[in-house]
């Protein structure tokens, strides 16, 4: 399917700031139908079973970029419109190495037990992806999911709200039949989410896309391989990525066109220049609430691109000369940024 330009009853329904996010999704490396899967996948995450409670607060921040009736009967919105995602979930579950608990459903006379997925190739998603244990599974397992899910979407021919009003009602679907399995496969999806994507998917859920239209694509990696950090050593690690990407407000010209090796060049230069810049009053990566074992000692095996790139590969997968695309590359960027910082920080530490 050749990807075209948004047309306008693609975002018909939408508000403009919604709109605005599209534009900028496109803009960062993703095409027309990866989009409609985002929306699709946002959709069988906000469709899942919970209690009121949490279920009334999750849609009143989505209903600010995706505004729905959720008074009217999904299934006469839709139902017209929705070809299903069964296949699509089942290959997720397959390839994703979750062990899902799942209710047996048994019909009437027949023997053979069915679930709520088949959890089984289906050949629409990548073959490489056994189970995501790394950055690089996850980023290519949904990279396959999102353009299969667009894909189904798109040949419906519908709206991006529908399509997030499809993810929804699929969701729903499921819970009929197990509610806990279909909580279980929500959450896997929520959780298993490569970096890129995972922030692209909470800006929509939290109904906050002012911030994210702000982002440089490393940035918008960088938010989400920060969540588990110490609030104020992360803070110092905005600092240090706000040096590589601007020069007294106003970003570095050139700064995206740097390939893998000379970003990593940059960033070296940058985290020594921020090293004389702070001598002491670093945080050290001990008190990061972070773990990496064995990274590159500062000023020495840092220093080291291939060390580096080597390092990256055995924790998360990815390899400076197997980038597949753009989403990819701002991943790896990210991570390089990641640990050389984290190299810097580990050079705090106080030995007795």
């Amino acid at each position: 399917m050749t990807n075209v330009t948004f047309k306008e009853s693609d975002l018909s329904g939408l508000p403009l700031e919604t709109k605005q996010f599209i534009y900028r999704l496109e803009s960062l490396g993703l095409d027309r139908i990866r989009i409609y899967g985002l929306f699709a996948l946002v959709g069988l995450y906000v469709g899942a079973p919970d209690t009121q409670e949490r279920l009334d607060a999750l849609f009143s921040n989505v209903q600010l970029v995706l505004p729905i009736d959720r008074s009217k009967n999904i299934d006469e919105e839709i139902g017209h419109l929705f070809g299903g995602y069964d296949s699509q979930i089942s290959e997720f579950c397959f390839r994703s190495g979750v062990e899902f608990n799942l209710r047996e459903i048994k019909l009437p006379n027949i023997d053979k037990p069915f679930y709520i997925v088949k959890n089984r190739d289906e050949g629409l998603l990548n073959k490489k992806i056994k189970s995501v244990k790394k950055l690089v599974d996850a980023s290519r397992l949904y990279d396959s999911f999102i353009y299969s899910l667009g894909e189904s979407s798109l040949i419906r021919d519908v709206s991006i709200i529908d399509t997030f009003k499809c993810g929804v009602f699929q969701i729903q679907l499921h819970t009929m039949s197990d509610v806990k399995g279909t909580r279980q496969i929500a959450d896997a999806i929520r959780f298993l989410m490569s970096s890129f994507l995972d922030t692209c998917f909470q800006t929509l859920v939290s109904g906050k896309v002012d911030y994210f239209l702000g982002l440089e694509p490393i940035q918008i990696v960088l938010l989400n391989l920060m969540q588990p950090m110490e609030r104020d050593y992360a803070q110092q690690m905005w600092v240090f990525q706000s040096h590589l990407l601007y020069s007294d407000g106003n970003l570095i010209e050139g700064i995206s066109e740097l390939d893998s090796k000379e970003w990593f060049d940059w960033v070296l230069e940058k985290a020594q220049n921020f090293d004389l810049i702070y001598p002491s009053n670093l945080i050290p990566l001990s008190k990061s609430n972070i773990t990496l074992s064995s990274i590159p000692i500062w000023n020495k095996e840092i220093m080291n691109f291939n060390k580096c790139d080597a390092f990256i590969k055995n924790v998360w997968g990815y390899s400076s000369n197997s980038i597949n695309n753009k989403i990819e590359l701002y991943e790896y960027k990210a991570l390089l940024v990641y640990l050389i910082y984290s190299s810097l920080a580990s050079s705090r530490e106080v030995v007795h």
